[in-house]
Order: C-alpha cells, then sequence, then structure tokens
C-alpha cells in the first residue's frame, strides 16, 4: 500500500478502492485525547491539495469552538428528532426525552472519521443514539450541521433558498420535512428538488410546483385515495401474481379509507424538468420498488398512480 509523509496530515496511506488518504487524528477536544479518528482525505489521481491542507489547518484552529458548539447541535437534533429515535430505537428510560439533556446526549455521540471532500468541506462521520444511526456533522460551513447518514460529502452543497429554506445537496437538494400525513404526529419525511450535481439551482418550475402543493395539500388528501382504489381494481390481477396476501384484499371489498393503510408516504420529489412532482411510498405489494403518487403538469396538472420511475425518470 502506497505511504507518504505529508507536511500537513502527516502519515497517510492510499486507499486505491475509495480514492482515499488514511491515517489516524486524535478528537483532541472533550478531555480526550487518546481517543483516535480515522482521518480520511478524499482525492483525485492521488493529488492532495492545498485547499485540503487548509481546510486541515482551519478544523484544528476551531476545535475549541466546535467543542463548544457540537453538544448544543447534538441535543437540538436529538429534541428535533426524538420520536424518529423513540420508533426506530424503542429508547430505554434513560434516553428519553425529559431524561436526557446536553451533557447526556453527548455520551450517546461516537464521532468515527474526519472526513475532508475534495471541495474542502470537512467534518466528522459519527454514530449517533444507536450503532445503526449514522449522522454527517458537517463542520467546516461556520456552525455545525447535522445530516442523518455518511454520504453528504460524495458532493456536498447548502443552499439557503426562498422557497425551501436552507437545503443540502446529497444527489439532489434535500431537507427534512415534519409531516403527519402518514398520521403519525411529528415524522420527518424527505423532500428532494432532483438535481445534478451541487452547483445546480434549483428551478423556479420546482419552486412553483411545490407552493402549489402546499396551497393544495388537502385537496390531495381527499383525491388521492380514490385515485389509488381505481389503481388498484384495475391492476389487480398483476398485484395478486407478485403478492401473496392479496386474497386478503379483494379490490371490491377496499374502500378508499382502507387502501390507505397499504401505502407509506416516503419522500416528496419534484422532477428537474417541472414536469412532474409528489410522493414516492412504500406500498404493501411492492416491497421493493413502491409506487409514485404525483401530478404531471403536461396532463394538466393531473393526479396519476404509478411506478417509482414514472415521477423521476
Amino acid at each position: 500500500m502506497k505511504q507518504i509523509n505529508d507536511p500537513v496530515f502527516g502519515k497517510l496511506e492510499y486507499n486505491e478502492g475509495n480514492c482515499t488518504w488514511v491515517g489516524k487524528v486524535p478528537l483532541g477536544i472533550w478531555g480526550v485525547n487518546n481517543y483516535l479518528l480515522d482521518l480520511v482525505v478524499k482525492c483525485d489521481d492521488e493529488e492532495i491539495t492545498e485547499v485540503q491542507r487548509n481546510a486541515y489547518k482551519a478544523y484544528l484552529e476551531s476545535l475549541p469552538k466546535i467543542s463548544e458548539q457540537v453538544p448544543d447541535a447534538l441535543f437540538a437534533y436529538y429534541k428535533e428528532h426524538y420520536e424518529e429515535f423513540d420508533r426506530i430505537c424503542n429508547l430505554p428510560e434513560d434516553m428519553k426525552i425529559g431524561v436526557v439533556d446536553k451533557k447526556t446526549t453527548h455520551q450517546f455521540f461516537e464521532p468515527t472519521q474526519l472526513f475532508i471532500d475534495l471541495n474542502g468541506n470537512y467534518g466528522w462521520l459519527s454514530i449517533f443514539i444507536s450503532p445503526q444511526y449514522h449522522i454527517s456533522v458537517v463542520l467546516s460551513d461556520g456552525k455545525p450541521r447535522i445530516f442523518q447518514g455518511w454520504d453528504v460529502f460524495e458532493d456536498f452543497g447548502i443552499v439557503d433558498d426562498d422557497v425551501f429554506g436552507e437545503m443540502y445537496f446529497d444527489n439532489g437538494w434535500r431537507k427534512k420535512i415534519k409531516t403527519d400525513i402518514n398520521g403519525i404526529d411529528g415524522e420527518w419525511l424527505l423532500l428532494v428538488a432532483d438535481a445534478m450535481f451541487s452547483d445546480d439551482e434549483i428551478s423556479p418550475e420546482q419552486k412553483a410546483n411545490y407552493q402549489k402543493y402546499l396551497q393544495n395539500e388537502k385537496k390531495f388528501l381527499e383525491e388521492f385515495p380514490d385515485e389509488l382504489l381505481d389503481y388498484y381494481q384495475a391492476n389487480y390481477d398483476l398485484i395478486k401474481d407478485i403478492w401473496e396476501d392479496a386474497d386478503m384484499y379483494d379490490p371490491n371489498s377496499m374502500t378508499p379509507e382502507s387502501i390507505k393503510s397499504l401505502i407509506r408516504f416516503k419522500r416528496f420529489y419534484l422532477h428537474k424538468t417541472g414536469n412532474r412532482y409528489g410522493w414516492v411510498c412504500e406500498c404493501a405489494w411492492d416491497k421493493v420498488y413502491g409506487l409514485s403518487i404525483f401530478y404531471d403538469n403536461r396532463y394538466k396538472g393531473e393526479l396519476l398512480i404509478g411506478t417509482l420511475d414514472d415521477l423521476i425518470v
């Protein structure tokens, strides 16, 4: 394995499979100087750039501020996402809301990597609350920002949009929105404005479609059960070939209210062309691909039911 002794990062090894230089660095705060993070520096053609070296210097210089700000950010994230954590992890009593404070929330946090991307963005890839729950703590943007998952540094970007508010880039412009559309108060679902790269702007059409949906959400909630029932009845012969429980849900016995129990809304998607926008859903008869419930402006804004590809391709 190729090794270097970089003037800023020190000893690093090259991971050819991931195109990264890797090493170890101490966390260096909170009185745990012996705790080591994996240092991961993303590279192109094995080259570490001065932008990345300067980013690492900035990270080291900002550690005192990071040590003060991150616990507050973690506690705020915990409170915002408490219902989700409790639903996923069935939190024990010592992790319940009202018991946990900023100090104890900090105890449930385990940074594992310091990641520096090609553009000099940096932050911690971490475990939070549960070993199965991963977060990225972006530290290069002036204040800690926390995102679920470890993919945010693939092409990181943040925009403060006049319609959507603050969005981050992760295979499209994204943010979590709190909604009770599934009948669960305070559930966080994903909002996605389709884009290829982080330098792609959110389009006026995407903004207009999202505003249109918000203004007409009540009408959507009234209309989609009838459309979904019609879809189920029209496609029942195909559905029963792939769903072993289809006999339990006879199409002639289903109602607009009962058909809602067979789907679960997951994310709201706005196509980059501006032609289509709507919901990607899980559904009982197709647990792999689900279905989409969406509007298509090419057909006078008609509400349609289809596959995932019908909405996003």
